[in-house]
C-alpha cells in the first residue's frame, strides 16, 4: 500500500470515527428528527399499503372477472377493476361497521351485564365436579363467591366516585379542545390516505416506469438487475402473503361464526372477529384467541364451552388441510422453524403489528439468501470441475 492510499484510509477512519461520534452525541435529537419525519409520512405509508391492498384485488379482478365481459381495451379494464376494487373494500369496511360491530357490542355488553352470574354459575359447576376432591371441594365452599362477584362492581364505583369528588370531571372541560383536534388531525391523517392509495392506484404504471428509470440512471447494469428482481420478489412475497392471510381470516371467521350461530353458541359474532384476527398471527394466533373465547363462553355454560373448542378444533383441521393451501399455498416459502424466529422477532420490535409484518420480511430475505448460497455452491462446483 502506498503513501496516497494510506492517506484516503486514515481520512475515512477518521471521518467514520466522527460521525460515529456525532451520532453518540446526537442521538436523542436523531432520534425524535427520525420520529418527526416517521410522523409526516404515516399517512403516505398507509396509503402505499392501502393502495397496494386495492391493487391485488383489482390484479385478481382482471383476472377472473373483467375477462368475464368483452371488454378489449386494457385501459378501461384496469379502471373497471380499480373501481370495484375500491367499492369491494369499502363495502366490507361499511358492513363491518353496520351490521358487525353492533352484533360485537350486544355480545359485549352481554358479557358484561351476565359476569356475576356467569361468575356464580360456574362456581357452581367447579363445587359439583370437585366433590370427589374432598380438599378441593372444601376450600370452594369456604370462598365467598357473591363479595368475589360484586368486587370489581364496587371497585369501578369507587374508582368512579373519587374521580368526580377529586375535579377529574371538569377536567374534561379543559380537554375538550384537546380531543376535538386530535379528532381532526385523525381525520386529516385518513383522507390524506385514502387520497394518496386512489393517486397511487390509478397512476401505478407511471410510478413504476418512473421508478425503474430512476434505477437505471443511477445504478450499474448488474445492480440495476438485481435490484429488480429483489423488488419482484418483495411484490410477489407480500402480495401472495397479504392476500392470502386476509382471505384466511375472513373464512376461519365466518366459518367459526355460522358453526357457532348454528350450535347456538353465546357471542358468536364477538368469537368469530377475536378467532378471524388472532388467525393474522400465524401458528398459534387462532388457538390463543379459540382459547380466550372458550374461556368466556365456559364462564356462561361449560357445556357450550366444550362445545366450542371441540367445533373450533374440527374448523381448523378443516381449514388448515384443505381451504389454507389453496389460499395462501407454498407462495410464501419459509419454514415453519423459522416463521417461529420472525415472529419473536417482530412481536420484540414492534409488537402485533411487527409479528405480522415481519414474516414475509424474513421470507423474502430467506429466499434471496438461499437464491445467493445456490449461486455460490455452483460457482464452487464449475471451478472445482
Amino acid at each position: 500500500m502506498d503513501l496516497h492510499e494510506k492517506e484516503k484510509m486514515y481520512q475515512r477512519l477518521i471521518v467514520f470515527t466522527l460521525l460515529i461520534g456525532m451520532v453518540i452525541y446526537y442521538f436523542e435529537k436523531i432520534i425524535g428528527f427520525l420520529g418527526w419525519i416517521s410522523t409526516m409520512c404515516l399517512p403516505f405509508l398507509l396509503g402505499a399499503g392501502l393502495a397496494f391492498v386495492f391493487n391485488i384485488i383489482s390484479n385478481n379482478l382482471m383476472r377472473y372477472l373483467i375477462k368475464w365481459f368483452n371488454i378489449k381495451d386494457t385501459k378501461i379494464k384496469r379502471i373497471i377493476s380499480n373501481v370495484l376494487a375500491i367499492f369491494i373494500v369499502f363495502a366490507v369496511f361499511a358492513a363491518f361497521v353496520g351490521i358487525v360491530i353492533p352484533r360485537i357490542l350486544f355480545s359485549i355488553q352481554l358479557l358484561l351485564s351476565n359476569f356475576p352470574q356467569m361468575i356464580y354459575e360456574f362456581y357452581i359447576w367447579l363445587l359439583d365436579i370437585s366433590k370427589p376432591v374432598d380438599a378441593i371441594h372444601n376450600f370452594l365452599q369456604n370462598l365467598d363467591i357473591n363479595a368475589f362477584s360484586s368486587y370489581a362492581i364496587d371497585n369501578v364505583s369507587k374508582r368512579i366516585s373519587s374521580w368526580l369528588v377529586s375535579g377529574g370531571a371538569n377536567d374534561i372541560f379543559g380537554s375538550i379542545f384537546n380531543i376535538l383536534s386530535t379528532t381532526f388531525s385523525w381525520f386529516a391523517q385518513a383522507f390524506i390516505t385514502i387520497v394518496f392509495s386512489f393517486l397511487l392506484l390509478f397512476n401505478k404504471k407511471q410510478v413504476k416506469r418512473e421508478t425503474i428509470s430512476l434505477l437505471k440512471a443511477y445504478l450499474p447494469e448488474r445492480d440495476y438487475e438485481k435490484t429488480r428482481h429483489v423488488l419482484k420478489l418483495i411484490i410477489r412475497i407480500f402480495t401472495s402473503y397479504v392476500g392470502g392471510t386476509c382471505t384466511e381470516c375472513l373464512i376461519l371467521a365466518s366459518l367459526v361464526t355460522t358453526g357457532a350461530l348454528i350450535l347456538k353458541i353465546p357471542y358468536a359474532f364477538l368469537v368469530g372477529l377475536v378467532v378471524g384476527i388472532g388467525a393474522l398471527v400465524p401458528m398459534f394466533g387462532a388457538l390463543v384467541a379459540a382459547l380466550l373465547c372458550t374461556f368466556f363462553i365456559t364462564m356462561a355454560s361449560p357445556v357450550q364451552g366444550l362445545t366450542f373448542i371441540i367445533m373450533f378444533i374440527c374448523i381448523q383441521q378443516v381449514e388448515g388441510n384443505f381451504i389454507y393451501p389453496h389460499v395462501v399455498g407454498k407462495s410464501v416459502g419459509f419454514p415453519p422453524m423459522y416463521i417461529i424466529v420472525a415472529i419473536t422477532i417482530g412481536a420484540n420490535v414492534a409488537g402485533i403489528f411487527g409479528i405480522i409484518i415481519f414474516i414475509p420480511i424474513c421470507s423474502c430475505i430467506y429466499q434471496l439468501v438461499s437464491e445467493d448460497v445456490l449461486s455460490r455452491l455452483q460457482t464452487v462446483k464449475e471451478v472445482s470441475d
